[in-house]
């Protein structure tokens, strides 16, 4: 796809959903299934926690939308088949796009003292 298509595709999509937002970032370190998802969500976003039926509604959605990929686990016959994630090419774009946007927003908020700076900024 062309770079002007790329960029007019990730606008497109945001701005990201917040839920939308914490699973991409969640994957954003490598491929996950559904459950490590959830742990990673809960560990590094101040305690949102997830539906698990919300989280697969969103994860479909998310495919459907280009932004990640599902590949299967081969499990031994006892065992069900686990799902992995893992961002496509676009999927990366549009969490990084988000990202800017997010600190973007954070910065105003800072420039605005809602937000106090981190330590060590002045």
């Amino acid at each position: 796809m062309p770079a002007d298509q790329t960029a007019t595709r990730i606008a497109s999509l945001l701005p990201l959903l917040p839920r939308d937002y914490l699973i991409l970032f969640a994957l954003v370190d490598g491929p996950r299934h559904g459950h490590g998802i959830l742990k990673s969500v809960e560990a590094g976003s101040a305690g949102v926690l997830f539906d698990p039926a919300n989280l697969y509604r969103s994860l479909r959605k998310l495919h459907r939308d280009g932004l990640l990929i599902e590949a299967t686990d081969r499990a031994p016959v006892s065992r069900p088949i686990r799902r992995r994630y893992k961002l496509t090419p676009l999927g990366r774009a549009v969490v990084t796009a988000e990202a800017h946007r997010l600190a973007t927003l954070a910065d105003a908020a800072r420039a605005r003292r809602l937000v106090p700076a981190p330590q060590g900024v002045e």
